[in-house]
């Protein structure tokens, strides 16, 4: 029951309506007994929501799209990843004090480490956001050898610079998949309601590569389908999703996080029919 006593943390960004964080982290606080609630505010003006979050003494924040960099500029100290990252996914109020972190970067690496060792190996990472920038510096700390391809070259280029990846272009370099041990799509195509697109042609996919999709709805997408059918080792994107939240859950509570209760509740979800809409890097 919330009352004067609830401990409250949130999720910040725009759009958050059909974002799954609330369901993930309520889900946790329930399975542990813990008098806190997780809600979501879709913001605009990230300034003054901040300053909510020192004067109304919100424990956590969850930050997604559009407001992960912007952030930066209204909190008081940024953890050394994030600052790598250029992105915070979370902040934490310490009696006023806001300091920012990026959870993002070692949930994706936690998801990957469950299926393949990373040192070593070479990577193919499609995209250049946010979500794409974390992942990078993952990589680029685990001595992968990094090609970071995008629509937009210039895009490429960015990041591949900011983490000093060895290669970058457009997405008319695809073809180096076939001599690549992980690839990975930190891009929106294939998510719902346009699930029938891939950004990836399957005759590229083989069955040495190990294939992640950052995007969680659908469960499966076309591009891990097909990966699936090449003999492809495949990660789902929930599993980043869950990750990230989960230690999210640990910054916010200082308990460790129940995650076989969050998992449950967010599979549930995403293999029923209620769950319908947006892709959410949080």
């Amino acid at each position: 029951m919330i009352d004067a006593n609830t401990v409250i943390c949130c999720l910040i960004g725009d759009p958050v309506e059909h974002s799954l964080s609330s369901l993930i982290h309520n889900a946790g606080y329930q399975a542990l007994g813990i008098n806190y609630v997780y809600v979501p505010f879709r913001v605009k003006d990230i300034k003054r929501a901040i300053e909510g979050i020192r004067g109304l003494g919100i424990r956590g924040a969850s930050i997604t799209i559009p407001h992960k960099t912007s952030a930066i500029e209204y909190i008081d100290k940024v953890d050394p990843l994030a600052k790598e990252i250029g992105a915070v996914n979370t902040i934490i109020n310490d009696d006023g004090v806001l300091t920012g972190y990026n959870t993002d970067c070692e949930g994706a690496l936690k998801a990957l480490a469950e299926v393949l060792t990373l040192g070593g190996k070479r990577a193919v990472l499609i995209g250049s956001g946010g979500g794409a920038s974390a992942i990078a510096v993952g990589l680029k700390k685990n001595s992968v050898e990094l090609v970071v391809l995008n629509r937009t070259e210039d895009k490429a280029r960015k990041l591949a610079k900011q983490v000093n990846a060895e290669d970058f272009g457009s997405l008319e370099r695809l073809p180096v998949v076939s001599s690549a041990d992980i690839l990975i799509n930190a891009t929106s195509v294939g998510m719902w309601p346009r699930a029938n697109e891939s950004i990836i042609p399957k005759h590229l996919l083989h069955n040495r590569l190990a294939v992640f999709d950052i995007v969680y709805n659908p469960k499966e997408t076309r591009l891990l389908a097909e990966a699936r059918e090449r003999g492809c080792v495949i990660i789902y994107g929930y599993k980043m999703l869950l990750y990230q939240a989960a230690m999210q859950f640990e910054l916010f509570t200082g308990y460790q996080a129940p995650l076989p209760a969050m998992e449950s509740a967010l599979t549930q979800v995403l293999e029923g029919e209620r769950y319908a809409t947006h892709f959410d890097r949080r």
